[in-house]
């Protein structure tokens, strides 16, 4: 059991109260590695060791500095520990920053802790240590949650080292250890290059397992790079685990590319992000109050940034008091729901507050609003079918799928399941696998593209609708392919809408249709017939002078088209359904000898080989017709008419052939030839 629990002991507490010492006393490690400390004898930057325990257990520990100026320091190193040691001399007692790393350790939540009362040797009075104790005692009331030990040590003597390093022990067997989830997470404490290797990254890993060879992310920046070596604790190793102290040895990044609080992730797992929404509380022996709109520094991980507090309930927090907040930040960071952070002032540089992240990648809110402060509740204590719930609610129009909400709002593997329970009681809907729709908006589109068409049908009510990609364009911008597919099926199954030849209308909504429509309609459709295959270009075509011709043209051509009567070759011809069904005819009794090849059609069509072209690429896109090496080869389909999903108009015998007209004849070459038809009266839409 002991060899799973990858932990790191942070220590805490005033300057030149002997963390440092006493580190190197348990480990013989001395963790000041910078000429200036061992110049002017106190720690500046953070140091590491580790302590190994007889039963194979080896912990990290993280020295942080005790002198008030170096906080920030301190903090940058306190985000990844697990177990405190707090140490507090026997000869000073409790001092300013004994007071202000506990505060510290209490907002990052560090549940575990062992007081160490340093320089014992120095101390002959029982009375005088006693009195220490009980300080140390009413300070830490409360700031852990197991049985706190106080061991009196001495690095000189060695007094107490034994009794200190069994609590430390002790508490590491009994803390929860950090879980191995799907994807690692390591803030950078240290950027640095070593001859030889290259660029070199140290931090205390948070999630997730990281092997040599994995690529990995530099976030915010998003820069790509694989790690070529892992060292935890000094010894090579293939691969590392949360709590774990770890180097990597880094490919295709250089020092300058990387710096302290930058987050090394698995990629893809991360969000850039300039703001946060935190539950944010000041602590209760803070001097200072914390006004809305006021700039902090906060602290995440090993980052420092500074960013501006908006309180979403209140004007001013004072000592003790608490709100939702939401962070706006000078530059992006990364982090998680769950992660804690720490704020200062700036001036004067002093620990006033923390509080834990409720989202990481948040949308603006406004202040005072009931919906933003319920959202941030449900954030904060609502159950995993409630966050889904609101995940997919609180962005509309995005049209997100399940995977970039499981990422963006951190709903962990069994979100899923909860969609699709909501899906279950109406409240949300599958548009496809992946993307889901609240009720709420659904509605809400369903109103406006009722409103939409209606509007257009008292405008245009000679059209058969308006264009399906114009109303894509209105209602769902954003929506992929597939999740338009699937809002347009769920309103034709509500009876919402039909959809024909490229048009929606609403359900109810019957086109007029007139005598002078119908006369256009005729004569538009002569003209095609008469084309047969030679049709002219369709920006050409204009069957009369009638001064309303272009509102009746462009209704007439989506007329013909929807009834099946004239199929669009491309952008710039149209064909009627007989010529279409003749090349097919042609292009099929070719293909009996081998692959068609356009030279063949075309001469076989007896058109130019700009309308041949278009007939074969209308094949192959509407998959009657596959390439096949120079030339392509016929699907193998029921009937021509069923596989376009077109219902022509049973042909008209009254009405006379045009003078080119030579669709009615039965071709040598056609499988399904047809008798001379002539236009009909295109029936009500």
């Amino acid at each position: 059991m002991a060899s799973n629990r990858h932990m790191t002991i942070g220590t805490a507490g005033h300057v030149d109260h002997g963390k440092t010492a006493l580190v190197k006393a348990m480990t013989g490690i001395d963790t000041d590695r910078l000429v200036e400390e061992k110049r002017r004898g106190i720690t500046i930057e953070n140091g590491f060791a580790h302590l190994n325990f007889p039963d194979g257990l080896v912990a990290g520990i993280i020295d942080v500095p005790g002198h008030e100026r170096f906080v920030r320091h301190m903090l940058a190193g306190s985000g990844g520990i697990d177990i405190a040691l707090l140490v507090v001399a026997a000869d000073d007692g409790v001092m300013p920053q004994t007071r202000e790393h506990l505060d510290i350790l209490k907002l990052l939540n560090i549940k575990t802790g062992v007081v160490a009362l340093t320089k014992c040797d120095l101390i002959s009075d029982p009375e005088w240590l006693e009195l220490i104790v009980e300080d140390i005692r009413a300070l830490t009331d409360g700031a852990f949650q197991n049985e706190l030990a106080i061991v009196p040590v001495s690095a000189q003597t060695n007094q107490g080292l034994k009794e200190l390093t069994d609590e430390l022990h002790k508490a590491l067997l009994t803390s929860v250890p950090r879980p191995v989830g799907p994807s690692f997470r390591l803030p950078l404490d240290r950027v640095f290059t070593m001859g030889g290797f290259g660029t070199v990254v140290t931090g205390t890993l948070l999630d997730g397992q990281i092997k040599t060879g994995d690529q990995v992310r530099a976030y915010p920046e998003a820069l790509e790079s694989r790690v070529k070596q892992i060292q935890v604790y000094g010894k090579t190793t293939d691969s590392a685990y949360p709590g774990q102290r770890v180097a990597l040895n880094l490919a295709a990044l250089k020092k300058t590319d990387l710096n302290r609080g930058d987050v090394l992730a698995t990629p893809g797992s991360l969000n850039a992000t300039f703001m946060l929404d935190a539950h944010l509380s000041v602590l209760p022996n803070s001097p200072f109050s914390l006004k809305n709109n006021g700039l902090v520094q906060l602290h995440l991980a090993a980052r420092e940034v500074t960013a501006k507090v908006v309180l979403m309930k209140s004007e001013r927090l004072t000592a003790g008091e608490s709100d939702y907040a939401q962070f706006r930040l000078t530059v992006p960071v990364v982090a998680r729901r769950g992660d804690r952070l720490v704020i200062r002032l700036p001036s004067p540089a002093i620990t006033i507050g923390g509080g834990e992240i409720l989202d990481a990648f948040p949308q603006k809110h406004r202040r005072h609003k009931p919906n933003v402060i319920d959202q941030y509740q449900t954030k904060e204590t609502g159950s995993l079918k409630q966050r889904v719930e609101l995940a997919i609610i609180e962005r509309p129009g995005t049209f997100a799928t399940l995977p970039q909400l499981v990422l963006r709002a951190d709903l962990g593997p069994k979100a899923r399941a909860e969609a699709n329970k909501l899906a279950d009681q109406g409240l949300v809907i599958a548009l496809t696998k992946d993307v889901y729709i609240h009720k709420t908006e659904i509605n809400s589109l369903t109103q406006k593209l009722k409103n939409l068409l209606t509007n257009y049908h008292k405008t245009n009510p000679y059209n058969q609708g308006l264009s399906t990609g114009e109303l894509r364009e209105k209602l769902a911008p954003k929506a992929s392919p597939s999740a338009w597919e699937g809002l347009q099926n769920h309103w034709k199954g509500q009876n919402v809408i039909a959809q024909e030849g490229g048009f929606t209308r609403l359900n109810s909504f019957e086109p007029l249709v007139d005598e002078t429509e119908n006369q256009y309609l005729e004569l538009l459709e002569r003209d095609y017939l008469e084309f047969g295959l030679k049709p002219l270009a369709t920006s050409t075509v204009q069957p009369t002078d009638d001064p309303d011709r272009n509102r009746r043209r462009k209704a007439a051509f989506a007329t013909l088209v929807r009834a099946g009567k004239l199929i669009p070759l491309d952008n710039l011809y149209h064909i009627h359904f007989q010529a279409y069904e003749q090349a097919w005819g042609y292009f099929k009794a070719l293909a009996k000898n081998g692959p068609v090849e356009l030279g063949s059609f075309r001469d076989a069509l007896n058109t130019s080989r700009k309308i041949a072209f278009a007939i074969l690429e209308s094949f192959e896109n509407r998959a009657l017709a596959v390439k096949s090496g120079a030339g392509r080869l016929p699907q193998a389909i029921d009937s021509l008419a069923s596989r376009l999903g077109l219902k022509p108009s049973p042909p008209d015998p009254k009405a006379a052939p045009g003078p080119n007209d030579s669709l009615g004849q039965t071709s040598p070459l056609s499988d399904n030839a047809s008798p001379k038809e002539g236009p009909s009266k295109c029936p009500k839409a």
